[in-house]
Formats: C-alpha cells, sequence, structure tokens
C-alpha cells in the first residue's frame, strides 16, 4: 500500500498475520499487515493502477463519498479513506474477497462498509456518491454499459476505471456491412470482443474485451463527458478518469 511501511493501526502482530494470510487459499491484494507481514510478496499490479489514478486525485479527498466496484479485498477502499474520504462503500460478490476485507478494515481501523452484491443489482441502488473506483471490473461483466450507465446514475462527479481492452493497432479491426446497400467498411475503432468461455487467460468469468475508443464511447453515454487522456499500464490494460464535471474534484489533465 501506499504507506511506505507505516505499521497499521491495529496490527495482529506477525504470527497471527502471518496465519491471517495462510487461512485464505489466495489473495489478489497485496496489503501491508504490520510487523513486515504482507499478503502477498511482490509489488501487486493494483498498486501501479493507484499509482496513476492518483495523479488525478487531490491530496485530500476533503469528506467526499466513494463507491469502490468490486472492492476485492479492499485495497482502494482503505487508499481512498486514507486520503481523507468520507462514506466508502465497497460492493464485492465474492465472500472470500469480502472475509479478507473485513479483515483488513479492522487492522487498519478505517470506516469502510462493504456489501455483498454484483454490479449488475447497481441499478436498484438509491444512494449516491462523488466518486467511483472501477478497477479490474469492466471485461468481467456480461453487461459492461448497463453497469457504466448504472454508475453514472448515481455517481455525481468522476469514475477512475482500468479494464482489460484491445491495444491501439492499425492491424486491429474487423470488416462491417452497414447500409442499405451494404458497403463493407474497415473498422478500426469503437470494437468489443466477446469472450464465449476461457480464451482470455484461461479465465471464464472473462465476457468482454473493449478498445480505446469503446471505453470512452460507453463512458461518454454513461454521462462521464470528460474524458482523460488513456494510458496503458500494460500492453492491454488500459487507465482513464472520467467526469461528468467541468469542474470535477479530479486533475484529469494531469492524469497522464
Amino acid at each position: 500500500m501506499s504507506h511506505d511501511l507505516v505499521e497499521p493501526p491495529k496490527p495482529l502482530g506477525r504470527e497471527q498475520s502471518l496465519a491471517l494470510v495462510a487461512s485464505f487459499p489466495s489473495w489478489y491484494h497485496r496489503i501491508y499487515l504490520g510487523d513486515g507481514v504482507w499478503t502477498l510478496g511482490g509489488r501487486g499490479f493494483h498498486e501501479d493502477v493507484w499509482g496513476q489514478f492518483s495523479k488525478a486525485l487531490p491530496a485530500d479527498l476533503g469528506g467526499r463519498s466513494v463507491i469502490d466496484v468490486g472492492s476485492n479485498a479492499g485495497y482502494f477502499s482503505v487508499e481512498t479513506k486514507r486520503r481523507g474520504a468520507g462514506r466508502v462503500l465497497g460492493i464485492e460478490f465474492i465472500d472470500m474477497y469480502l472475509q479478507q476485507a473485513r479483515r483488513i478494515r479492522e487492522i487498519w481501523d478505517v470506516d469502510v462498509e462493504y456489501r455483498q452484491s454484483d454490479a449488475h443489482t447497481l441499478s436498484g441502488m438509491q444512494e449516491r456518491f462523488d466518486l467511483v473506483v472501477f478497477a479490474g471490473i469492466l471485461y468481467h461483466l456480461k453487461n459492461p454499459l448497463q453497469v457504466l450507465e448504472d454508475l453514472g446514475r448515481i455517481c455525481d462527479d468522476a469514475i477512475l476505471i482500468e479494464t482489460e481492452a484491445i491495444p491501439d493497432d492499425p492491424r486491429n479491426g474487423v470488416v462491417v456491412r452497414q447500409g442499405v446497400p451494404a458497403v463493407p467498411e474497415f473498422k478500426r475503432k469503437g470494437m468489443m470482443a466477446f469472450i464465449e468461455r476461457d480464451e482470455l487467460n484461461g479465465d471464464g468469468s472473462n465476457w468482454w474485451v473493449p478498445d480505446v475508443e469503446c471505453v470512452m464511447g460507453m463512458l461518454r453515454t454513461a454521462g462521464f463527458v470528460h474524458l482523460s487522456r488513456p494510458v496503458f499500464l500494460q500492453p492491454t490494460r488500459l487507465c482513464m478518469v472520467a467526469s461528468k464535471r467541468a469542474d470535477s474534484l479530479l486533475d484529469l489533465a494531469a492524469f497522464g
């Protein structure tokens, strides 16, 4: 985490922390537990994502509310809280990650609310938030545009998004026939590839991989009309921030 080995307020002690780590079959988030113990060895990709997001974030979030969709063990939830956020709600579907997040919340003594829920249920949410954290989730959704539109409805300011994406490459494209009569056209942008089984990394939970223009178009459709420059942290991992407001809390120009 971005605390340079600052000890958490309520560490368990080295032996108990090691036992906590071992009590779960796996961890995705690398989080410091105190006394030299981390949930994972080596730097995690989510830390690079947070480093990129941080370029656009103010030093103090000033009590703004945050929803962290697909919160996993709570890395982003805790980081936004430590950066001065007010209410932070983490949404996570997988029970194991919720258990991890709740233990991390105790160790770091942060007031973060966690709720077991699927992102596709956001359409019924009546709460509102200033910021949305949406990292590593879009390509796992059967209906990504629907979820982005739901987030646009409950968000008052901005979204921080990271996703698997088709990289910009002149060799990428599809031939489509549009109009009457149908005229063949080679399209290089505005595409999303459907993943039917486990073609992507052997993971059957992946459904769609968009290109940059598709992500930008979906964000605009969801109401996030002010967009940062797209940044690829890895060859197929895209980061962006976008806002509904010209006077956003985020500095979109600083993102790139």
